[in-house]
């Protein structure tokens, strides 16, 4: 979820996806994007079993919700990539999910878009908000950290806003996996790039610390 297009949402539910499946598990993605950039993703040919795929020309409240009831039903997992903006079907989707995911790159204003979609998900009744709602950082640069990086982690700490580290670091596999149409530990069945390893150990490391928020809060909720 994002109010803002770009930031790399897209890409976040693929390496979801991509984990997911790699460990033999089921997904169905919901995409509820306008822009539709997974269709084209889809559209390629190389998505594998295991992935189910539903592109939604109607991105209501309604819709969104009958897509995720019937994906619940066939699916191990349900990842939406809702539109860039604060929308009604958004705020649907977060309702219904256990973790939201808000991508934002270290641009002070693509931060003050994730900060708005933070408070709108927070704003929702208590009953109805998602487990886990983070900020994730993308197109994370592991080589240097820049100024605007180390600023807006301190800020984020200073004031307590939830957001999940590491980032998705800023990876040729990455593209090569949108470019190809297929899953990230599948790009070896398609094209030589390098590092695949490295972008798997990081979304390894990233759904590492969602399951232990998700732990976290479960315990609190005495679960």
């Amino acid at each position: 979820m994002s109010p803002k297009g770009g930031v790399g949402k897209t890409t976040t539910a693929l390496l979801l996806a991509s984990e997911i499946v790699r460990h033999n598990k089921t997904v169905a993605i919901i995409e509820a994007d306008e822009n539709q950039h997974l269709q084209n993703w889809f559209d390629l040919g190389n998505c594998p079993q295991g992935v189910q795929f539903v592109s939604l020309a109607d991105t209501s409240k309604h819709s969104i919700t009958q897509a995720i009831e019937r994906a619940s039903g066939s699916a191990d997992y349900v990842i939406v990539d809702t539109k860039g903006s604060e929308s009604a079907g958004a705020l649907r989707a977060a309702q219904l999910s256990d973790v939201v995911l808000i991508p934002c790159t270290f641009s002070p204003f693509e931060v003050r878009g994730a900060l708005s979609a933070l408070n709108a998900v927070s704003a929702l009744p208590e009953d109805m908000r998602p487990d886990v709602t983070s900020v994730i950082f993308t197109r994370v640069n592991a080589a240097i950290k820049t100024r605007a990086q180390t600023e807006i982690l301190a800020a984020f700490d200073q004031e307590e806003v939830d957001y999940i580290w590491p980032g998705i670091l800023e990876k040729e596999a990455c593209r090569q996996m949108l470019r190809f149409g297929c899953l990230l530990h599948d790009l070896p069945l398609h094209t030589d790039v390098s590092n695949i390893q490295n972008s798997i150990d990081n979304i390894q490391a990233i759904l590492r610390v969602i399951v232990s928020r998700l732990s976290e809060r479960n315990s609190a909720d005495g679960h």
